[in-house]
């Protein structure tokens, strides 16, 4: 959901890069998706995920917008973005929504590929091995599981 609010963000206003005051700007008064000091937390968060890069003193995304699928009625919530998803969440998501397969069905391989491995890797390593094993580009997820498996 995090990665739809910040696509959303720059096709709205048809942009490459933006700076900080602008994004935070554009969702809360031009998209209206939150106050302006829950888009200065969402902005903040998108870029400690990894999904904004700051170059040139402005923010880009760290993925292809084009390729962000936005329900035309999109409306992000707020508490599924700070609270509810976690990396292994979104991998999850990103294969089922990649593949078509029940994200049940995806956690019970991925738990079962982790057996298979001896439990030796995290979840979220296995959850980025079984995606790319389904042909789905996970890189863009590297990075974060990286630093949360680094983190612990």
């Amino acid at each position: 959901m995090l990665k739809e609010t910040i696509a959303s963000a720059f096709r709205a206003k048809g942009k490459k890069t933006m700076d900080r005051k602008e994004i935070t700007y554009t969702l809360s008064f031009d998209l209206k998706y939150f106050s302006h000091e829950t888009s200065k937390k969402v902005v903040e968060l998108a870029e400690k995920r990894g999904l904004l890069r700051e170059r040139n003193g402005e923010l880009e995304p760290a993925f292809d917008i084009g390729e962000v699928t936005i329900p035309p009625d999109f409306k992000p919530d707020v508490n599924r973005i700070f609270h509810d998803e976690t990396i292994f969440d979104r991998i999850v998501d990103e294969i089922s929504e990649t593949t078509g397969k029940e994200k049940a069905e995806i956690i019970r391989e991925v738990n079962r590929k982790q057996m298979e491995l001896g439990n030796v890797l995290d979840v979220e390593v296995v959850a980025l091995l079984y995606g790319l094993e389904m042909g789905v580009d996970l890189k863009e997820y590297i990075p974060e599981v990286e630093r949360e498996i680094l983190g612990r």
